[in-house]
């Protein structure tokens, strides 16, 4: 897979080595999102304010669209 420069340089779907936490994508008041990666693949997390959390597995970043299930090159 051919990657756009925006796709290389994403910062939320490139491992940086050691342990990967949630990278949030969108943060406003009483809502939050991010990228997390898990043993069994990404997934997109969600969180409420009123405790509600979501974690979904994804097949594309939500930022630049790179598949997360090929090898780059």
């Amino acid at each position: 897979m051919k990657l756009t420069e925006k796709q290389k340089n994403c910062p939320y779907c490139h491992e940086k080595g050691g342990n990967h936490y949630v990278k949030p994508i969108e943060d406003v008041p009483g809502h939050s999102m991010g990228l997390i990666l898990r043993e069994d693949g990404w997934h997109l997390w969600t969180n409420e304010d009123d405790a509600f959390e979501t974690i979904f597995p994804v097949k594309r970043c939500p930022e630049c669209g790179r598949s997360l299930n090929e090898e780059e090159e």
